[in-house]
């Protein structure tokens, strides 16, 4: 067993899991992410070249070797398999090939468990993975990892109770083959709760400078089309597209039940929504800044998911939504890491309390 505390992140996207796990004070020592994109952001972010192929082409011995570990030696083995197919499966809309290829990207994860043996594993994804199609997946995951000596507990959590200024309802697993797992307990609620109450859009976003004065490339405002901005100049504080006055309503729109959201400001005192992969636009949801005549910038997107204030993004506009959508926040992030770390004392208090002999595995 090694001293420090190692996190391997697969899937990793542009690195908010790592960039959490770090602060918790894990060291991330080996990362895939398929998107040459999103690694090179991660590279940036955390100083680490991740693996960048398919998934399925990745043995534990490659992880091992970047690690500098061997088997049994690492502390987190940490994954969230893309969740956009689970989402279609669970609203009933058809599941294209691609969405059934990606079904099965957490028996990829259940593989390098086995040939890695962490002693500790934490797994997020969409609630929607606990429903119809997506539940034989979770269920062969969690029976895998049982076969494998692991014991698991999972919850849907909701970043904002821990210090998230956003609404992002998940899926968190957390196992353990040398302790009993335990998951990490809210820190933040509403007024009143007795918690830290929860973080606002104003409290993070509310002291950036003007976009249009910015010169934080990152911090650009977005191009909108002349009716677009008419739109917006209609919407006042948490309006959305159905207090659009009737001649700037879209055809679509007019008598559609759904898509309220849509050209939605942000409250300034409220949580953020979820952030998607389209968080910079207009169109896809509420994601219209509470008082400017444009949509977030990628960098106010960023702080939202709590990155921190010097974290980058690559590529183009629609790249870099994609990558901070599909992020884990940073800060979920640390409390998952926090809550292993734990784990983990209490794991080697146990070991040497009998001899040295491990609780399982």
């Amino acid at each position: 067993m090694t001293a420090r505390l190692t996190v391997v992140d697969l899937f990793a996207g542009c690195g908010g899991g790592s960039l959490g796990f770090r602060a918790a004070g894990l060291t991330p020592v080996a990362a895939v992410e398929i998107d040459p994109v999103a690694a090179a952001s991660y590279e940036q972010n955390l100083g680490i070249t991740p693996i960048t192929r398919d998934i399925r082409k990745v043995a534990g011995a490659d992880l091992l070797a970047a690690g500098h570990l061997g088997v049994g030696d690492l502390t987190l083995l940490f994954g969230c398999p893309p969740c956009q197919s689970f989402t279609v499966l669970r609203r009933g809309q058809n599941a294209t090939a691609k969405d059934k290829q990606r079904n099965r990207l957490p028996r990829e994860y259940l593989r390098l468990v086995g040939e890695l043996r962490p002693r500790h594993l934490a797994f997020e994804n969409v609630p929607g993975m606990l429903d119809g199609s997506g539940r034989p997946e979770f269920d062969l995951l969690i029976n895998g990892i049982a076969a494998l000596g692991y014991r698991a507990e999972w919850l849907i959590v909701d970043a904002v109770d821990y210090g998230v200024p956003q609404r992002r309802r998940r899926l968190l697993v957390i196992a353990s083959r040398v302790t009993n797992p335990v998951l990490p307990v809210p820190t933040h609620g509403p007024e009143g709760s007795g918690l830290t109450s929860y973080v606002t859009v104003r409290q993070t976003i509310g002291h950036l400078p003007q976009a249009a004065d910015s010169t934080d490339p990152l911090h650009t405002p977005r191009r909108h089309s002349e009716v677009a901005l008419r739109r917006l100049r209609a919407l006042k504080e948490g309006q959305a597209r159905a207090d659009l006055p009737a001649d700037l309503q879209l055809a679509c729109h007019k008598g559609h039940n759904g898509h309220y959201d849509i050209y939605g400001r942000m409250w300034w005192d409220r949580p953020a929504p979820t952030l998607t992969s389209g968080c910079t636009n207009v169109t896809r949801g509420r994601f219209a800044h509470p008082e400017a005549d444009r949509a977030i910038t990628v960098r106010e997107a960023l702080m939202l998911q709590t990155f921190p204030p010097n974290a980058v993004v690559t590529g183009g506009v629609e790249a870099m939504a994609l990558q901070v959508g599909n992020a884990v926040p940073p800060r979920l992030a640390q409390h998952i890491g926090a809550t292993v770390a734990r784990m983990d004392r209490k794991a080697k208090a146990s070991r040497s309390g009998q001899g040295g002999r491990l609780l399982s595995g």
